[in-house]
């Protein structure tokens, strides 16, 4: 090692030292959805951390928040000069939530949920298939029921 990595390596030390790690990077070994918080295991020096905040500001509003999905990378950074950590980059997610005042979108891997209060889009729509569905025409076309079924499987496809 050279003179510059000896004293590059010097200062990583004192500075370690005296603030701590000011970044983690390491895997994503549990999360609670619950708390908005995960552990994460440090590759390099197998420390882990628990209770990294998945957003920055533990106020009780939700906002943006992104679920690392366990087994994943993550990336944490220092809250200032407290002993917190706040995730700032994941490898894969798990899923999102967006929440704005009593409206929620929330998307897994099992699909869409979009809803205001108790009332979701896919009941929404789904109650617009069962409606159109029992239309009875005597004169003219009634509902191709055929391609009403198919819209009510897509529609479970993508929404939960």
């Amino acid at each position: 090692m050279d003179k510059n990595e000896q004293i590059r390596q010097r200062l990583k030390e004192v500075i370690r030292e005296t603030v701590g790690e000011i970044t983690i990077l390491g895997t994503v070994k549990s999360v609670d959805d619950e708390e908005f918080t995960c552990v994460i295991k440090d590759d390099d020096s197998d420390a882990e951390y628990p209770d990294v905040r998945l957003r920055p500001v533990v106020d009780g509003k939700e906002g943006l928040v992104v679920f690392p999905k366990v087994g994943t990378w993550a990336l944490a950074i220092k809250i200032e000069t407290d002993e917190d950590y706040v995730v700032v980059s994941v490898g894969e997610i798990d899923k999102w939530r967006l929440s704005i005042g009593s409206t929620v979108i929330e998307q897994t891997s099992s699909g869409l949920v979009i809803k205001k209060g108790t009332d979701t889009l896919k009941d929404a729509l789904d109650l617009i298939i069962e409606a159109v569905a029992q239309i009875v025409v005597l004169q003219g076309t009634s509902p191709n029921y055929q391609k009403l079924t198919q819209a009510k499987v897509k529609i479970d496809n993508i929404l939960k």
